[in-house]
């Protein structure tokens, strides 16, 4: 604990550690059966690669999203969407698995990275590229991915259906590897 100030405290400041523990129990019915979303302007600062606890345009673009009915909300920065409110993004095009690159507009994910593995394991084409809200409709299936959400098909954006409007082969794939590799 040191004075509140924006220099960082000197070196021999003792940290505080705090830590609370609940119990989870990821949402099934979104994993079997998908999520809606909504696009939102990303209003975010230029440093989202560093985890904060400045989340207050996720939390408001989150309850955004569920004020209109939609499971979560997809941030769109210049016309190409970035991640959700609290997840990585992807879309399948033409049976590519394609994810938004790294960069200081998203936080890297570990369920991101598994995913990539995964895919590459698997066999399935893959781009990390950007994903233009303008391609959305021509995608063929749609996911995000998170520690908490896993691998969670996203089957309507904006209202609209995603594909046939139901989880898509290739997600459906990613889902049995990623909980084939988490329950080993």
């Amino acid at each position: 604990t040191a004075p509140r100030h924006h220099p960082f405290p000197p070196p021999e400041t003792k940290p505080n550690v705090y830590l609370a523990a609940v119990k989870f129990t990821p949402r099934r019915d979104q994993l079997e059966n998908g999520i809606s979303v909504i696009l939102v302007p990303d209003i975010r600062w230029s440093r989202c690669d560093i985890k904060s606890v400045a989340l207050l345009p996720n939390v408001l673009m989150a309850q955004r999203a569920l004020d209109v009915g939609a499971d979560d909300a997809i941030f769109v920065r210049d016309g190409v969407t970035i991640e959700g409110t609290a997840s990585n993004f992807f879309g399948v095009f033409r049976g590519v698995v394609t994810t938004h690159p790294k960069s200081n507009y998203s936080l890297p994910g570990i369920t991101r990275d598994v995913v990539l593995e995964l895919s590459e394991k698997l066999g399935l084409p893959l781009r990390e590229m950007p994903i233009f809200e303008s391609q959305l409709f021509d995608a063929e299936e749609l996911f995000i991915t998170s520690t908490s959400m896993e691998v969670t098909p996203v089957v309507k954006v904006n209202g609209a259906a995603v594909g046939s409007g139901e989880p898509g082969p290739t997600t459906r794939k990613i889902q049995e590897a990623f909980h084939k590799m988490v329950s080993t």
